[in-house]
């Protein structure tokens, strides 16, 4: 780790405390039935690389301990400190870093960060005129979780059914043989085939909702069957920065046939340098104290 977790956190909190206050968002392909954005790292200041992983790290694990905060309080004060959990205080901490990080599984754990990319970028974005966010939740707690990798809710008070919402399918690109086009197409591809399959595994019978909410949620799967226009389809690649493209979505339309009303695709490209190393980087921080 080239730079303390401490120095990373009071990085973060100089520049205002959230993944969006180190990227830039750019709007793309507003002309086309897919429009997308790109975001990108605003420098390559070691600095900013760190306090964007620090932030990745710490929301994970804050994330994975949930209503457990001791677990989290005991991580963060370990990590922060540069110190190692000992004993069973470092057993309890285990069974939450350890589903994800324990075998430093690269591959896994990019493809990890690359959803977390997609929901901190997503998450912190300003209100949108007319709809807020009614429910959006942090990625599963597995890096082999074959269900859906992301959903957005919004309340959109004067629309049919009070709600829309798009699933999300988030991948990445490490510079394989493939291109980012094929990545793309094989993820509308794969929504478009599995989509009405993702909703059909969530489960909502144990979540405190508001009563209209929970009509809405129960219908995901008819709305997504039936091709409504209150459910959308997004399409999420982490990738390198030097891979970025200048296009990108222009043929989504081609691939994600199930939904064709205006509105209906959106794709976000992440930009990182180095993904993978960066990904290192977020793991090195989340088991440091392990």
């Amino acid at each position: 780790m080239r730079i303390p977790a401490r120095q990373a956190m009071e990085r973060v909190e100089a520049v205002g405390g959230r993944l969006v206050d180190l990227t830039r968002r750019d709007p793309r392909g507003r002309g086309q039935v897919c429009p997308w954005d790109l975001v990108t790292t605003i420098g390559q200041e070691s600095e900013d690389r760190a306090a964007a992983a620090w932030i990745i790290a710490d929301e994970i694990m804050l994330a994975r301990t949930d209503l457990d905060t001791e677990a989290y309080e005991l991580w963060r004060e370990a990590t922060l400190a540069d110190k190692k959990l000992v004993g069973k205080e470092r057993d309890h901490v285990l069974l939450y870093a350890a589903p994800v990080f324990e075998a430093n599984d690269r591959t896994g754990v990019t493809g990890y960060i690359g959803e977390w990319l997609w929901y901190l970028s997503t998450r912190d974005l300003l209100p949108e005129a007319g709809r807020s966010v009614e429910i959006l939740d942090p990625p599963s707690s597995t890096v082999t979780d074959s269900g859906p990798d992301g959903l957005i809710i919004y309340r959109v008070p004067g629309s049919d059914l009070g709600f829309v919402f798009r699933l999300w399918e988030v991948k990445k690109f490490t510079g394989t043989a493939a291109k980012p086009a094929d990545i793309i197409r094989g993820a509308w591809q794969q929504l478009n085939n599995n989509g009405g399959k993702y909703l059909g595994q969530m489960s909502w019978g144990g979540r405190q909702l508001a009563a209209d909410t929970r009509t809405f949620v129960s219908s995901l799967a008819r709305q997504w069957t039936y091709s409504l226009e209150s459910c959308n389809g997004g399409v999420s690649l982490a990738l390198n920065a030097a891979d970025a493209p200048d296009t990108a979505f222009e043929r989504s339309h081609t691939h994600f046939t199930t939904h064709t009303h205006a509105g209906a695709l959106q794709g976000l490209v992440v930009a990182v340098d180095d993904l993978e190393d960066f990904a290192d980087d977020v793991r090195e921080y989340a088991w440091s104290a392990l």
